[in-house]
């Protein structure tokens, strides 16, 4: 028919037979090895490292004065299916969105959103509890409308996000709060509110409460495996037993010198792909 060979009706045709379902969804395992090279993303915090973040090898353009750069935990957050860049809430870190933002393109991570407006976040305090949960800490660094354009990220994976007010000048969550194993965490309860630490328990997480004998930056560990730690010196015996019986093993570095400038093992690390759990 006369009809079937006319250039629109051939134009319609091909677009239908061609089109792309919103099926599978974009941060699916298949879609993101056929279409990105390889599962990009992070859904836990305890999962097995499969790539890491540095700044020594990694990060890409940071300019001169930048001495909190090496701190990669915070330009970006990393969800299913690839990376958030933040919006940095110290006048000496604005600007390192830029060089995050390059660095991801240059290993190929899908960027799903760049926060914007009067958004403040940095990673450092965001952490995952468990593959449908994750927490944001608000402070001087984080206000709501950065936990807010997280959430809206966060919502469309189906994932709940928790918002808690750190306490004082805390600046990230991180140094209060580190999943350890699938249902255990290291905390600092003297920077958590109450509510926060009822909810890990209704969700089923036991916790172990570090004690003034420790260094803090204990709680600034980083878990490469569920139950295995990169740890600073500094444990207190009581702490290192606690973990122990609860099957935690971990590998001590001295990190003291990184400390003093503002950051530990965990700020010093952003994990970009881990095994589920």
């Amino acid at each position: 028919m006369a009809g079937e060979s006319s250039p629109s009706w051939i134009y319609n045709q091909t677009v239908k037979m061609f089109a792309a379902g919103a099926e599978p969804a974009f941060e699916s395992l298949s879609e993101l090895e056929a279409h990105w090279g390889r599962g990009w993303g992070v859904d836990n915090d305890v999962g097995r490292i499969r790539a890491v973040l540095v700044e020594v090898c990694n990060v890409e353009g940071v300019g001169g004065g930048r001495l909190k750069s090496c701190y990669t935990r915070d330009p970006l957050i990393m969800v299913k299916g690839g990376a958030i860049v933040c919006r940095m809430g110290a006048r000496i870190r604005r600007g390192e969105e830029l060089s995050i933002t390059r660095t991801l393109a240059r290993l190929g991570i899908p960027i799903l959103r760049t926060l914007s407006g009067t958004a403040l976040m940095e990673g450092g305090s965001f952490a995952w509890i468990n593959s449908k949960t994750a927490v944001i800490g608000c402070g001087v660094r984080v206000n709501r409308e950065g936990a807010a354009q997280i959430g809206e990220v966060l919502q469309r994976q189906g994932v709940e996000l928790i918002v808690i007010d750190l306490v004082g000048y805390d600046i990230h969550i991180d140094g209060s709060f580190l999943m350890v194993d699938k249902e255990l965490a290291l905390i600092d309860p003297t920077g958590l509110p109450y509510s926060f630490l009822e909810r890990l328990k209704a969700l089923g997480i036991r916790t172990i409460e570090i004690e003034p004998a420790d260094n803090k930056w204990i709680v600034n560990s980083l878990a490469i495996a569920p139950g295995k730690l990169i740890m600073p010196q500094g444990g207190s015996n009581r702490t290192l037993d606690a973990l122990a019986q609860q099957g935690v093993t971990w590998t001590t570095l001295p990190y003291d010198k990184m400390q003093l400038n503002g950051g530990g093992i965990h700020c010093s690390t952003m994990p970009l792909v881990r095994d589920p759990v």
